[in-house]
């Protein structure tokens, strides 16, 4: 069985399809083809094998994007956002959205306040966990709600950090 997955990465969307092959996973990005074997470590940790090369890689995951580090590189892959309705754009409640910690860890720094306005990508705290620094942004363009954690904090797994609203 294929599950295919669409991600925007930078200003590129790609579609991802993986099947389970026996003991290991066919990748197909575009239409470029990868063998490839995972096993977990520790929750966020894997040990990886792509096309028979070794790789350790570290993922965290927000509401709407994932966080890839390997060998020292970070990928953001972020969900595509639906069209708002029509319904939405002529006065309707705004939609209000969360980021939880993906893995604990300790805020490190907060760069915004409640009540900021903030623009789609903007970075809003940074969170340390694992030994790297994950810069958690903005899903959309919205205002700052609420923020639920302060620097210094040492934060738990699924944990709210901060509430934005459209």
């Amino acid at each position: 069985m294929n599950k295919q997955f669409t991600y925007q990465i930078g200003e590129q969307q790609k579609t991802v399809t993986v099947e389970r092959v026996g003991d290991h996973f066919r990748v197909r990005v575009g239409e470029v083809e990868y063998n490839v074997s995972v096993r977990q470590r520790e929750p966020g940790q894997l040990d990886v094998e792509v096309d028979g090369q070794q790789w350790q890689a570290v993922v965290a995951r927000t509401p709407t994007r994932h966080y890839v580090v390997v060998a020292g590189e970070t990928w953001e892959l972020e969900k595509p956002r639906p069209q708002r309705s029509k319904s939405h754009a002529h006065g309707s409640a705004p939609d209000t959205g969360t980021l939880t910690a993906t893995m604990p860890g300790l805020i490190r720094e907060i760069l915004v306040t409640e009540g900021a306005e903030v623009a789609r990508g903007d970075t809003l705290l940074v969170l340390e966990a694992m030994k790297m620094e994950l810069r958690l942004t903005a899903p959309y363009a919205g205002r700052v709600r609420r923020l639920y954690c302060t620097a210094g904090q040492v934060v738990e797994r699924g944990q709210v950090l901060v509430e934005i609203e459209e």
